[in-house]
């Protein structure tokens, strides 16, 4: 696809992950709206330690709809965040249709504030590990590129204070928010 649209972001390509529905998505359409074609990506599934129903593929066909309806393309595929290798695929398949990339979002999240000790390992391999993911499948691209670009991770207060619970769901998203500072200040 070669469309390019007007705007601060034309010729740009963003990948974002957990683009489904919720913040994903909105970032999708801000960034296309701003001219850039997206690669979304999320896994839809449900996990089983999250109280709340996650995305599922007809949310993710809704943020293509989204997308396509501001002018921009978009590359989308069912990934896991928690899988260097399924994110891979997903990244390639972007890669295969746009030929670069240029901004970041590690968007993906979860939050199984009372979920008891599933919750714990469940939260730091999507909101911690899975944006350790996400940097290290996309930076190579990045630096072959030679022009730069952006990398968002998203994180939420918690990563100054601790919020929620004693439930171990609720103590790993902290401490999985508190470590997006420390990747960032690493990787970034």
């Amino acid at each position: 696809m070669d469309q390019e649209l007007d705007g601060p972001l034309k010729g740009k390509v963003a990948v974002i992950t957990g683009a489904a529905r919720g913040q994903g998505r909105a970032h999708a359409v801000r960034l296309a709206s701003d001219g850039a074609n997206i690669i979304a990506v999320d896994p839809c599934v449900q996990i089983a330690s999250v109280p709340y129903p996650l995305a599922t593929a007809e949310d993710l066909a809704a943020t293509v709809k989204l997308v396509e309806d501001t002018g921009a393309c978009i590359v989308a595929r069912q990934g896991d965040v928690r899988d260097r290798a399924s994110l891979s695929v997903a990244l390639q398949a972007g890669l295969d249709e746009f030929g670069r990339l240029d901004v970041v979002v590690a968007n993906a999240g979860i939050a199984p504030m009372q979920a008891g000790g599933d919750g714990w390992r469940d939260v730091i391999d999507v909101n911690l590990t899975g944006v350790h993911h996400t940097v290290e499948v996309a930076i190579p691209t990045m630096i072959e590129q030679g022009d730069g670009g952006a990398i968002v991770l998203i994180r939420s207060a918690a990563g100054l204070a601790g919020i929620g619970s004693g439930d171990a769901g609720s103590i790993g998203y902290t401490a999985a928010k508190h470590g997006l500072v420390g990747l960032m200040r690493r990787v970034c």
